[in-house]
């Protein structure tokens, strides 16, 4: 069992050290490691398939030369293979617009985002799976068929960071995650996610809950809807969540528009007056899981969206420099794309902790008459970015009847098709519930979208 105070000091030792290594030929450099442990089980059918992954090291740097900028990741605690890296990658380096790295002041270690239970489930193995098989049990006891197909994961894990830059202090700073996600014949899911470690009962509710609230029957759209038509349908946080992270942050991330791919501008009506949208790029849910950003700038609860207004572009370090000459918004992660690894991909503009608040109808109101609620489009990265236009297959949803669930979404039979901008603009109610999914805070919403 790793101690916090022996990983902390393995974390720093090696950042300063990489740091030390290349200073006298660098102008500036920046040094993330994290360090971390996971232990999983996926749900296979009947199946039981553990993952370990035990004293993981991921070591994400940058460096400055003569107004170049240089990348370079690793995995592993080794000095000479980081710092060997970083130099190696100064051969390769691009004029950039950013002149510096952030400076970073002293502060203790950041464990805001840590649960001790969760800590001590990765030295006990047996426990997580435990938990897997109570997850699974419950489900299979609800369910009307012992056919029923089970796929799902029940995951924990835990990570220490350690950030350096050319100045000031090295920041500290450890989380746990606790999750489970589990599916039903290949169509409906539920999860929960969060820093909290999941208890039995949190298990057991959850495939229990999953399965009771499906109703036996399924439906096309030309049985529900007597066709491919336009109705107000309730979408689910979890799909909201989505849809803002993959194609809402297109249009509000000032990268975005630095390069030319968004017009937005603050003041722009981007959304019914029912919108309002916050981002707390400093939460402890946020993407980076401590107090500052990828880039070390202390992260900030903001208004994104004010009543359909747009108040806040949100900015990476260098976006900031290039549009306004200021400070980052503290928005700067390490977002990968397609296969990229979370420690070789560039910084990009991301957003933190979501949240939106709630309104004052009940959610399954929200939407009078047959309609349905969507849960989750498959392939929503294969949306258009520079529109908000998307088509995708709908994964998961229930037919329902002035509110009254009626029938399960048939799988692969439907499909649903929109424009997420003018989905913000439409918005016609805002549920008096939110649902917090660990990374987002928010309500069910309503609003028009073609199915079929």
């Amino acid at each position: 069992m790793t101690s916090m105070n022996v990983a902390f000091a393995s974390v720093r030792a090696l950042a300063e050290a990489v740091r030390a290594r290349v200073a006298a030929v660098t102008d500036d450099v920046e040094v993330r490691v994290e360090r971390a442990d996971q232990v999983s089980y996926a749900i296979e059918g009947r199946a039981l398939i553990p993952e370990l992954q035990c004293d993981t090291w991921r070591v994400a740097m940058r460096a400055r030369k003569g107004g170049r900028l240089a990348i370079a990741a690793t995995t592993g605690s080794s000095i000479d293979d980081a710092a060997g890296a970083l130099l190696r990658s100064l051969s390769a380096a691009q004029p950039d617009a950013l002149e510096d790295f952030a400076v970073l002041h002293e502060t203790p270690p950041d464990g805001r985002g840590w649960d001790d239970a969760v800590a001590a489930m990765i030295d006990r193995p047996a426990q997580v799976r435990a938990l897997a098989v109570c997850m699974a049990e419950a489900a299979r006891a609800a369910a009307a068929s012992p056919e029923v197909v089970l796929d799902g994961v029940l995951k924990v894990g835990r990570t220490w960071r350690a950030m350096a830059t050319a100045r000031g202090a090295t920041v500290l700073s450890a989380s746990t995650v606790g999750s489970a996600f589990l599916m039903v014949d290949g169509n409906e899911w539920d999860s929960l996610s969060g820093t909290a470690a999941p208890t039995e009962q949190d298990v057991r509710s959850l495939g229990r809950e999953l399965i009771v609230g499906l109703p036996p029957r399924e439906v096309t759209v030309a049985e529900w809807l007597g066709g491919p038509r336009e109705v107000t349908v309730i979408i689910d946080p979890r799909l909201l969540e989505s849809l803002l992270r993959s194609l809402f942050l297109e249009r509000v991330g000032l990268d975005r528009v630095v390069s030319g791919l968004s017009r937005a501008s603050v003041g722009d009506v981007v959304g019914s007056p029912i919108f309002s949208l916050f981002d707390d790029s400093g939460a402890t849910a946020s993407l980076a899981g401590a107090v500052i950003d990828d880039e070390g700038v202390i992260g900030q609860r903001k208004t994104v969206v004010e009543r359909g207004v747009l108040r806040t572009l949100l900015a990476d370090r260098r976006s900031a420099k290039v549009a306004w000459g200021g400070a980052s918004t503290g928005n700067g992660f390490r977002l990968p794309l397609m296969a990229e690894d979370a420690s070789e991909a560039p910084v990009r503009v991301g957003m933190g902790h979501l949240d939106m608040p709630e309104g004052n109808t009940p959610r399954m109101k929200l939407a009078p008459g047959r309609t349905v609620v969507l849960t989750d489009l498959l392939g929503i990265h294969s949306a258009n970015k520079a529109t908000g236009a998307f088509n995708n297959p709908v994964q998961g949803g229930v037919a329902v009847e002035d509110g009254v669930p009626v029938a399960r979404l048939k799988a692969g039979a439907w499909s649903a098709t929109g424009n997420f901008h003018a989905i913000l603009r439409a918005l016609s109610g805002v549920s008096a519930e939110r649902m917090n999914t660990g990374t987002a805070t928010l309500p069910w919403v309503a609003a028009p979208v073609r199915l079929s």
